[in-house]
Order: C-alpha cells, then structure tokens, then sequence
C-alpha cells in the first residue's frame, strides 16, 4: 500500500512521527490528519509516518542496487520496473563552478566521481532531494547539494525522466500561495500550474519553508 491509500483524517488513534517505531523515545508528534504528519515529517529529516499498527507509510524507502553485469540499476518506474542504464565513456569536466539550473530527482540516484558509471560512487541522493547544476554531459549532470560538493548523476537524455528542472529556486514565505509565487517569479499568475507540475504537487497545499523549482 502507498501513502494514498491511507485516510487523509482519521477517527481513531493516530498517525506517529517517530524515527523508529520500536523507540518510542524518538516520538516528535501524533496526529489524526495525515497532512499535518506529513508537514512534521518533512520538517525533521529521518523521522518516519507510522500507523498505529507501527507500519512505516512516509517517506517510502528505497535502495541502491548493482547488478553483477557491470550495468548499474538507477532508477525504478512506477510500476515497480527496474530501469538498467549501460556505462558510458567518461567526458572532461569543464570547470564551470556557477548553477546553470536547479533540479528534483524523481528517483534514487547514485553519485558518482565523473560521468561514466566505473567511477566511484559518492553518496546516493534521495527521491526529492534538490540539487544545484553546474554542467550538462551527455546524459549526465554534474552537480552540487548539501550532500556533495561536486559529483555526476545519470539523467539519461529525455527532460523529466530522471529530474525534473528549473532556471531557479524559490522557498515559500508566510502568506504565499501558488498563484502569489507565480506572480512574483513569472509575472503571471495564471502560469501557476506550470510551478505545480513542475514539483509534482499533487494539490495546491504548500508550507512555509518548502524549495520550488521555477520554470
């Protein structure tokens, strides 16, 4: 089951964000609307949504893997199929240090130390996570977050697939709404939509704090 498949208010007992279900130490708060947990999860990186039978419903986990072949599993579609991507000969870094666009995976993602995929793996970046673009390199970014200073990612050469892309970055202030941001970054705010597909936002709800990628 997803999260979807969870009542967005419940009449009995309650949503528990905690980071793991058996500490009940690691407790920041119970609630009946799904929404309001959510919020505090988000909030506090590594804390989790349980129900109250202490299963795990956000952020769904998920994990790196390499097949024995020598071909790298980066991304998973949603309906659960794996995605294989070959290596790729390496490609000279051209030293520009500034953001040329700010992206949100829409998958896992594996880090590496150049652009081929015999380099050495980083880190991994979460599904969500928010980076900064410094070059484009024949299917792959090489990038910049909190996590790393510099690093290349797999993005494949078809827009969206694996990240989805913006020419800036905007955080949501009190009193904002989708409509008020599309006025102040693109002039109109009927171009809000085009700010809500782009983040995959199901609904109009934004928070305070939230980072969004501007067309």
């Amino acid at each position: 089951m997803s999260i979807n498949d969870y009542p967005a208010k419940l009449t009995e007992g309650y949503y528990y964000v905690r980071t793991a279900w058996e500490d009940e130490s690691t407790q920041i708060g119970q609630y009946r609307t799904l929404k309001s947990a959510v919020a505090k999860a988000d909030e506090n990186p590594g804390c989790h949504i349980f129900t109250s039978d202490g299963i795990a419903i956000y952020p769904e986990d998920e994990k790196p893997e390499e097949s024995t072949q020598g071909e790298e599993i980066v991304a998973e579609s949603t309906a659960g199929e794996i995605t294989e991507v070959s290596s790729e000969s390496g490609y000279p870094n051209n030293g520009n240090t500034d953001t040329i666009l700010y992206a949100r995976a829409n998958t896992l993602f594996n880090v590496r130390t150049g652009n081929s995929l015999d380099a050495e793996r980083l880190t991994t970046i979460k599904k969500g996570t928010i980076v900064e673009v410094l070059e484009r390199c024949d299917g792959w970014y090489r990038i910049k977050c909190d996590e790393i200073e510099c690093g290349y990612a797999y993005v494949s050469n078809t827009t969206g697939t694996y990240f989805n892309t913006g020419t800036s970055l905007y955080t949501v202030q009190p009193t904002d709404s989708l409509w008020k941001i599309s006025e102040k970054t693109l002039g109109n705010g009927a171009r809000y939509m085009e700010i809500r597909n782009l983040n995959n936002l199901n609904s109009n709800y934004i928070r305070v704090g939230m980072q969004l990628l501007i067309p």
